[in-house]
């Protein structure tokens, strides 16, 4: 799907400048959420590509972020956001939504009882 080493690069970027940061008693104001920012991005970086999709809003947080306080972390974060918007779905994305809507029209048609629709429909949404 997507390269995550900017994730990464960016990650790495903001706990080196925020542990410098750290070295002075102002610096900690920003430099510990600069830390917690990076590690957050590194997090990101290991997580399967369809959860990181689920994690989009904090990547573009920690980004803006980023911008204010690690600016070189916070245009890699910017990039990779943007990246993840341009992707479009693939075809096996939307295959959960076809089988319930097939699930959804024997319920209607009384093919399937409510109980087994609720069952199935758990199976599918993986609940």
């Amino acid at each position: 799907m997507t390269d995550k080493a900017l994730l990464k690069a960016a990650g790495i970027i903001a706990i080196v400048f925020g542990i410098i940061c750290c070295l002075t008693i102002i610096g900690l104001l920003w430099g510990i959420p600069l830390i917690i920012g990076g590690y957050k991005f590194n997090e990101y970086s290991m997580l399967e590509d369809e959860e990181v999709l689920n994690h989009k809003s904090g990547i573009l947080g920690w980004s803006i972020f980023f911008i204010f306080f690690s600016f070189i972390s916070g245009i890699l974060g910017l990039i990779y956001y943007f990246g993840l918007n341009n992707i479009k779905p693939e075809k096996g994305d939307l295959t959960y939504i076809e089988e319930l809507e097939r699930l959804k029209k024997l319920l209607d048609e009384k093919a399937i009882t409510k109980a087994e629709y609720d069952k199935k429909k758990k199976e599918i949404l993986g609940e």
